[in-house]
């Protein structure tokens, strides 16, 4: 999808090289608009007061206001994308509908996918011409985006993974972002296949090869399952073995 837009992009960390590297990563995406850079959580709670932007680089740990306890007080947040050294931190930031979770030190070849991530979503959000809609059938759900329309066999289907308003469909060989909630899209396919492991992620039950702690492993993916669904999942693995 084509989309010429500008986004303002805010950078919150109290590290200045952390900052520095973001910077310098995102002046390879002509898309984005750095606005602010912030070294507290308090000054851009300030800033968002009065201002939008529609995506922001947090850092989690910082003095006196955290970048968890940030994102909970905004009543309307932009995009976000976690950047941290503490991966423990992981599970929460799903929790709160994050784009992605980027762990220090952060590569390129690693910001370059949450960036191209997060852009698809906008320009989806952003556009005038899309409409989308969707149709099941028995064996597949057909996906209305702008002129197209794309049949996806469930049985394909990876995973998939809640974007705010917008849903991610992941297959093996390509993946399909398209406005339609979570709860909508679990009525629409079939509950025997397919198991709501975490609030942001849907799971094909047939796909999960492994388990590890609180990791659906599905081809090259890990998938986060909620502690309270975890055993539910292994019931249903158990199952579907059977």
């Amino acid at each position: 999808m084509q989309n010429n837009k500008l986004y303002k992009c805010l950078i919150v960390d109290d590290e200045t090289l952390a900052r520095q590297l973001i910077q310098t990563h995102l002046k390879q995406f002509k898309s984005i608009e750095i606005i602010q850079s912030f070294s507290s959580a308090i000054e851009a709670k300030e800033y968002l007061k009065s201002n939008n932007v529609d995506l922001i680089f947090l850092d989690i740990q910082m003095p006196k206001l955290t970048g968890i306890d940030l994102l909970k007080s905004l009543t309307n947040p932009p995009k976000v994308i976690f950047t941290t050294a503490y991966s423990e931190f992981a599970l929460e930031g799903y929790e709160l509908n994050i784009i992605d979770y980027l762990l220090k030190p952060i590569t390129f070849e690693r910001f370059e996918k949450a960036v191209n991530k997060v852009i698809e979503i906008l320009n989806v959000e952003n556009s005038t011409k899309t409409t989308i809609s969707t149709e099941v059938q028995e064996k597949s759900i057909v996906i209305k985006s702008s002129y197209q329309l794309i049949k996806i066999d469930i049985a394909d289907i990876l995973y998939i993974e809640a974007l705010h308003k917008y849903i991610k469909i992941v297959t093996a060989e390509k993946n399909y972002t398209t406005l339609f909630s979570m709860n909508a899209i679990e009525l629409e396919i079939p509950s025997n296949l397919f198991y709501r492991c975490h609030r942001s992620f849907i799971v094909n039950i047939d796909k999960v090869k492994l388990i590890d702690g609180n990791q659906a492993i599905i081809d090259k993916y890990k998938i986060p399952i909620s502690k309270l669904n975890k055993t539910e999942l292994i019931t249903k693995l158990g199952k579907q073995l059977g």
